[in-house]
């Protein structure tokens, strides 16, 4: 007898053969990372100040370049609070209503499409401001050629008329008007 009759079917020499195994590991591990990168991505936009940013908020911003910006909400009472939230668009082509008087930013967390928020002044009655170096007015000293103080603050109005010599800033959404004077006066 031969050597392969005389031993059992199941003891047959066995090919080595790849499972596919090591393969599997690796797509899982990839597929893994991706994953933890796509939720620990959505946590970040969801929780992004800007993300949360609403009509009314007070908001800093900050590192503006091309039309995007870092968006912090703050409380407006801030010093860093040198905007209001008037509109929350929903795409950044979107315009801001009565187009060139806002302050139209992106926020650096807005994905795709993403969102465009239309920004006014944070201005309080009886405070001064200057140009900024970015973007909008900072509240400063009331001292300077460039310098002007709010005199009243009308919520609710677009009027500029309502303002002493009718000189003031008025905002459609929402609604309100600075009356302005120079600083000096």
């Amino acid at each position: 007898m031969s050597d392969e009759s005389s031993r059992p079917s199941g003891d047959a020499p066995q090919a080595h053969s790849r499972s596919g195994g090591s393969v599997k590991k690796i797509l899982v591990g990839v597929l893994a990372v991706v994953v933890i990168a796509a939720v620990a991505y959505g946590v970040r936009y969801l929780t992004n100040d800007a993300a949360t940013a609403e009509a009314g908020d007070c908001v800093g911003v900050a590192a503006e370049a091309d039309g995007r910006a870092d968006v912090t909400t703050l409380d407006c009472d801030a010093d860093k609070a040198s905007f209001k939230v008037g509109k929350v668009l929903e795409a950044t082509d979107d315009s801001c209503p009565e187009e060139g008087i806002y302050t139209e930013i992106v926020p650096n967390g807005a994905v795709g499409d993403g969102y465009k928020l239309c920004l006014i002044p944070n201005m309080a009655e009886g405070s001064c401001y200057g140009p900024a170096e970015a973007s909008g007015f900072d509240k400063i000293e009331c001292t300077g050629p460039e310098t002007f103080k709010v005199t009243k603050v009308i919520q609710g109005s677009t009027d500029t008329t309502a303002c002493p010599s009718g000189s003031g800033m008025a905002y459609p959404e929402p609604a309100v008007t600075y009356c302005l004077a120079a600083a000096d006066s």
